[in-house]
């Protein structure tokens, strides 16, 4: 059967109007890739934005977008005027660069070559891992003629390459362990006068008779190490205190484990008490006027002693956490082991092994009956803070018993939370796994929570520095992550991590600043110096073991405006060496370098200056140390720089 279609006089039309319309043109664009960059901050790189010319027409402007990794920033655009014609320039925000032409007769051709723009760049911070970041292009848009400009393929890969510095652990770009030049366990925080004061058990190497690293049976473990931050970056090694044995202020105690410090004003005057463990079995207190020192023993004897009552019960007799609570009431919280050898279900479950008593107005007496806190699966470490009226008690679980779905798994730390500072606590969860699902390396683990400038973080240890050594036997190191908090005010699971926290605050290049004060460093060691120090004038540290190609370096120091023209720091040499000193990275620019003359004697102290090229801004300082022979270079004990207005009011 034959079917005659007559189309309507709009079907006519359409099919006339289709007829008529023409595809746009497209053109390439292409991105210049980039590899074997140093990852470190303020390398530069250039990438190259070819672009097909345009045929002839009236184009009023061209505007071409493009993504900018994170690793990066943009420090400018340099565009081929060669090619085009128009006003050219750009913008750049918040990870996006636009490029612009405009004007009433634009153009783009191929005069001498295919070259639209070429965008400058540089790494803004050091990259802990070999990785290829991507430059994408957005769109690219003509406006006049019938253009389209195809992104598909306008990528540019950089590849950025981990600087080998030498440093180990701590490397440049990490903020955990927050020290590597020297292991320390079991953190607690105390925050005073704008800084945060770090108390470390003192891990240290054990040897066996041929001098090979056994396991750490922490028997010999007598004196606190202490660090403290003003920005959480660049930490200051205050060295140890000497707690127990016939060197220590407690000459009744063998060991001094965990410990826990707190400040209180008595009679006008800050004091600082110290609370540590006696291995466990007992827990002691030491005094000061001042957080790093010297301290004193005020009782000749334990605190809480197993022949007290507020022994009753405990395993191990440890782990004390003092807190000084909103109306000036002290509080002291200790304990902790499994009874039962080996323990049952129940009490793996419920150890009941914690304890919780106020403290007396002098900090050093206790107070009134101890209170048990019912800690499911309870190991050791018990921590305190308060938040928002709130009591958070929380403790490194055990690694005993049966474990439930809901029950917190070996080695984590958990919490519990109260109304009242004695309890009863209620059990919420857990805020920190264990070490090993972070970094490889498991154990136990000890914690604390504090506030600082408005942020609330936990400070704990893992073995990170030990596993790096290959010696993962024991030897802990202080680590610090954020803590963040929902609506029902529980914890969230906290990322353990070697990125760890940012700064919070610049470095005052310009003020003495203690050698020991490092972020980041490679091979070096800290001992005590006979140079007086600044904060105690008979505690203080020198920066010592310093061989040629080794290095220490402090984060963003900011030389604001002011330009500094010169640099001294206090010497102390038998050999003598040189200190380069660099911006940014140890392959930064060098503004200065100083010669260390020998001064006579390795605690033969003499202040030496030198010369730097002006420099302002924001930047890491890198001092790169160089000498011959194996020995100690040279020692040193504190440094600054200082500007041209300094130098001329010192005249």
């Amino acid at each position: 059967m034959l079917l005659n279609f007559v189309p309507s006089k709009t079907s006519f039309a359409q099919i006339n109007e289709r007829s008529t319309v023409t595809s746009p043109t497209v053109l390439n664009a292409e991105l210049g890739d980039v590899f074997e960059v140093i990852g470190a901050p303020n390398i530069e790189l250039e990438v190259p934005v070819i672009l097909d010319e345009l045929s002839k027409g009236r184009y009023t402007s061209i505007a071409a977008s493009f993504n900018i990794p994170n690793s990066l920033t943009v420090t400018g655009v340099e565009f081929n005027s060669k090619n085009i014609t128009g006003a050219s320039s750009y913008t750049y925000s918040n990870n996006n660069l636009i490029l612009h032409v405009k004007g009433g007769n634009v153009s783009f051709s191929h005069k001498k070559s295919d070259l639209f723009a070429t965008i400058k760049l540089k790494v803004k911070d050091f990259v802990t891992s070999d990785k290829t970041d991507v430059i994408r292009t957005n769109y690219i848009k003509v406006d006049g003629g019938d253009i389209e400009y195809s992104v598909h393929d306008a990528v540019a890969n950089i590849g950025l390459n981990l600087l080998d510095t030498g440093a180990v652990a701590k490397i440049p770009g990490y903020a955990n362990p927050l020290i590597s030049h020297k292991f320390g366990a079991d953190p607690h925080a105390m925050v005073y006068d704008g800084r945060i004061y770090i108390y470390l058990t003192n891990d240290q190497y054990e040897y066996d008779a041929n001098g090979n690293v056994v396991p750490n049976t922490y028997g010999k473990i007598n004196t606190v190490t202490v660090i403290s931050s003003d920005d959480m970056v660049n930490w200051t090694d205050h060295g140890a205190i000497p707690v127990a044995g016939p060197n220590g202020a407690a000459k009744w105690a063998t060991q001094s484990w965990a410990v826990s410090v707190e400040h209180r004003n008595i009679e006008g005057k800050d004091k600082f008490f110290l609370y540590f463990s006696n291995n466990a079995s007992g827990i002691g207190v030491l005094t000061s006027d001042s957080p790093i020192g010297p301290w004193t023993d005020p009782l000749g004897k334990p605190l809480v002693a197993r022949n007290t009552p507020e022994a009753e019960g405990v395993t191990w007799l440890f782990d004390p956490a003092a807190f000084v609570d909103d109306d000036g009431q002290a509080y002291l919280y200790y304990g902790g082991g499994v009874p039962g050898s080996p323990p049952t279900q129940e009490q793996a479950e419920s150890p009941k092994t914690a304890r919780v008593i106020k403290l007396s107005d002098d900090m050093i007496h206790t107070e009134g009956e101890a209170k048990v806190i019912d800690a499911p699966f309870l190991f050791e470490a018990s921590g305190i803070h308060k938040r928002n009226g709130k009591y958070y008690y929380s403790y490194s679980t055990n690694f005993s018993g049966v474990r439930e779905a809901d029950d917190p798994k070996t080695g984590e730390i958990a919490y519990m939370i109260s109304e009242n500072p004695m309890g009863p606590f209620k059990y919420v969860g857990t805020a920190l796994k264990n070490p090993y699902l972070f970094f490889g390396v498991g154990g136990n683990n000890h914690q604390d929570f504090f506030e600082f400038k408005g942020q609330t973080y936990i400070t704990y240890h893992a073995q990170t520095l030990a596993k790096e050594l290959g010696t993962a036997q024991g030897y802990r190191s202080p680590h610090i992550n954020k803590v963040e908090y929902d609506e029902n005010g529980h914890i969230k699971d906290v990322k353990a991590d070697m990125k760890g926290v940012s700064q919070v605050t610049s470095l005052d290049p310009y003020k003495r600043n203690e050698a020991e004060t490092i972020a980041w460093n490679a091979g070096i060691s800290t001992e005590k110096s006979e140079a007086p120090g600044s904060l105690v004038e008979s505690i203080n540290l020198n920066v010592t073991d310093i061989n040629n190609g080794e290095w220490i370096a402090v984060s963003q120091a900011d030389f604001g405006k002011n330009r500094a023209v010169s640099f001294e720091t206090n010497i102390a040499s038998t050999s003598g060496g040189t200190i380069e000193i660099r911006l940014d990275s140890p392959v930064g620019k060098v503004i200065g370098t100083l010669d260390v003359k020998p001064t006579g004697g390795d605690q033969e102290w003499q202040l030496m200056k030198t010369k730097v090229k002006n420099v302002s801004g924001r930047h890491n300082i890198f001092f790169m140390f160089k000498g011959e022979g194996e020995n100690n270079l040279f020692n040193m004990d504190y440094w600054k720089f200082t500007t041209s207005e300094q130098s001329i009011s010192r005249k």
